[in-house]
């Protein structure tokens, strides 16, 4: 299991490279600087997260409901 922890570990640094360089162009619209630039930076990413984790449960959810 410790390969599979080590392989999953990779996967969530990069997509966590790519979710932050995709959110500092995305809110570039908004005019922020500052603390308010990075506290709307780490808004959109808690939230982007907390999305992929809820679709994440829902699929497995609905995979479970459907092998009986």
């Amino acid at each position: 299991m410790k390969e599979i922890d080590e392989i999953a570990q990779g996967i969530a640094d990069v997509t966590k490279e790519i979710m932050y360089d995709s959110i500092h162009w995305q809110i570039a619209e908004f005019h922020v600087e500052g603390d308010s630039y990075n506290e709307l930076h780490s808004y959109v990413m808690k939230l982007a997260i907390e999305k992929m984790h809820q679709s994440s449960n829902l699929k497995v959810y609905k995979q479970n409901t459907n092998t009986h």
